[in-house]
């Protein structure tokens, strides 16, 4: 069968998306890690990973939006680890969803999504980069849904 115009703009699009993509998930990782290393001197590194995870949901998110009523932390640094992990997946929701033409369109990318964060925060910690917290991956997530919630906004504006 030959490949009608239309097949071969689509190819090309996803062609674009997915080297977009690529190149958007390594700099998302680079800049993930490339804080310095965080030096524990009194604990090992065996305590350290098994002291400093957050593994409860929230608890971080929760604080930071106390901290941003009350003014017990510089505004800058709540504003930062609210905002900054919502923001910096949104691509990842916009390029997904526009490569991915699956009904379970949704659940894949998120799962993708989820699973990208969850990488990040593992070597974060094993790589003392920074601390795995639960709440990043959720934050991450919810950036995730708003990229792919914006393209879809996007997508139904065009078509009308």
């Amino acid at each position: 069968m030959e490949k009608t115009l239309s097949d071969k703009t689509v190819n090309n699009q996803k062609k674009w998306i997915l080297l977009i993509f690529f190149i958007y998930v390594v700099a998302l990782g680079y800049f993930a890690l490339r804080n310095e290393v965080i030096f524990w001197t009194s604990m090992s590194y065996y305590e350290f990973i098994k002291k400093t995870p957050n593994l409860i949901p929230f608890k971080t998110v929760i604080g930071y939006i106390v901290a941003l009523f009350t003014h017990s932390m510089n505004l800058d640094i709540s504003i930062k680890n609210l905002i900054l992990p919502i923001i910096s997946f949104i691509p990842f929701g916009i390029l997904g969803y526009g490569y991915v033409d699956n009904k379970k369109k949704i659940n894949c990318i998120l799962g993708l999504g989820a699973g990208f964060s969850l990488i990040i925060e593992i070597l974060q910690m094993v790589l003392r980069r920074g601390i795995f917290d639960i709440d990043d991956i959720i934050l991450n997530s919810v950036g995730v849904i708003i990229g792919m919630w914006l393209l879809s906004l996007f997508k139904k504006q065009k078509a009308e």
